[in-house]
């Protein structure tokens, strides 16, 4: 039943229905699509008036604007104003953070691309990824002709366990990152805006939920490796965040349980290049002869992992040994992430994201025959169709967009 305007709720006051109010207009409006004020009443059930105050509100601010006269109605009444999203009232800064490889891109407020660039640091400790930062920021604005007070909020995804909250990086991955950083302080006082810090896997799975609303309506995890497995989990379009946000670092599932049996380091070997470059690496030592019919003996150079997919898609026996055995390591640990967190789509990212049908194929009999019979039927695991850096800075501006609009100061 919808609520009528200026109907208060038991226990509530005036002042937070209009806060209320203007929240689902705000929303509304962040559709993208022009609307009339007599559409935003139908859709959100407030009186007409209700929704004038409100989009007055908005338009003081600079946040809407008129988006001119809509059509007229089928009895040929007066042609309604409209309104839309003013996508110049503020830019979005997202950075991902790829070793000492800084990717960056400026969003409008309505989350439309602006530019994309990337700035290598000179060196991977916390002040030299934050000057890189910063010093990509400006260079990206001088490019798009834009000024820096236009700067509604910043992200900055970057692999380590990260306290979405605070800001702080607590794990050690790389030079001077022992200890807590607090990389999102550090930030804001070199850009001014807010800052939010977030792991790459939380950053990835809210842009393939922003792009399929399957994703967004379900249950998702985006799995994707390191030295470890990584995963983050999304139901409801809400990305789950633990108390201590660990959520996203799950490297203590091991994926190559032999790997390093003398090291403290959780994992193993990671899934990209080293899994599959070993693996192949003893195929070619046991059985040379396999190799010598291989594609992958004929290409002039060591093989890349973008080799043995290829020759594994192509149906090159040494190729599609190779890719079983990534498989079933890939298939080890998503079965626990499956009895962890029960998901409805799993959807990989990372290297193994251009492996191809045949590693697909082979992963899903893998898990199929590792889970069964107590799992009848396995989810939908499907591999990404988002690159992975665009798909990382996309997604950190979806945080930053989501940042500005949660924010109190939107709507008093």
């Amino acid at each position: 039943m919808k609520q009528s305007a200026g109907e208060c709720r038991p226990g509530e006051k005036p002042r937070d229905i209009k806060l209320t109010n203007r929240r689902i207009i705000l929303q509304l409006l962040r559709q993208g699509e022009k609307v009339s004020l007599g559409q935003l009443a139908e859709s959100c059930g407030l009186s007409r008036n209700t929704v004038k105050k409100s989009m007055d509100y908005f338009l003081e601010k600079g946040i809407a604007i008129d988006a001119g006269k809509g059509s007229s109605t089928s009895e040929g009444g007066k042609k309604p104003d409209m309104f839309v999203l003013n996508e110049n009232w503020g830019i979005l800064c997202s950075f991902y953070c790829k070793g000492s490889q800084i990717h960056g891109a400026l969003y409008s407020i309505g989350m439309n691309l602006i530019i994309q660039s990337q700035e290598k640091a000179p060196d991977h400790t916390p002040e030299s990824t934050v000057d890189s930062c910063d010093r990509l920021y400006r260079n990206m604005l001088e490019k798009a002709g834009l000024s820096s007070d236009m700067l509604k909020a910043v992200t900055c995804s970057i692999h380590g366990v990260v306290d979405i909250h605070t800001g702080i990086v607590f794990s050690s991955i790389g030079s001077g990152w022992n200890g807590q950083v607090p990389l999102g302080d550090m930030l804001h006082e070199k850009m001014g805006a807010p800052v939010f810090c977030c792991n790459p896997v939380r950053s990835m799975l809210l842009c393939e939920s922003y792009e399929d609303p399957a994703v967004r309506e379900n249950s998702a995890l985006l799995y994707t490796n390191g030295s470890g497995a990584m995963a983050a989990l999304i139901r409801g379009g809400v990305v789950v965040q633990g108390k201590r946000c660990v959520l996203g670092e799950i490297s203590g599932i091991p994926l190559n349980f032999t790997a390093h049996p003398d090291s403290e380091k959780l994992g193993g070997d990671g899934l990209g290049d080293l899994v599959c470059k070993k693996r192949l690496r003893s195929e070619i030592a046991s059985n040379p002869a396999l190799y010598s019919s291989s594609i992958l003996s004929m290409l002039g150079h060591e093989p890349e992992l973008s080799d043995i997919f290829m020759a594994a898609e192509r149906g090159d026996e040494l190729g599609q040994a190779v890719i079983r055995y990534a498989a079933r390591w890939f298939a080890v640990s998503i079965r626990q992430l499956l009895f962890l967190a029960d998901p409805d789509i799993i959807i990989l990212q990372g290297d193994y994201a251009d492996a191809g049908e045949y590693f697909l194929s082979t992963l899903k009999r893998y898990v199929q025959s590792y889970v069964a019979p107590a799992v009848s039927v396995i989810p939908d695991i499907r591999i990404s169709r988002q690159e992975e850096i665009t798909s990382c800075i996309r997604g950190g501006g979806i945080i930053a967009e989501n940042g500005v609009f949660s924010a109190k100061e939107m709507y008093e």
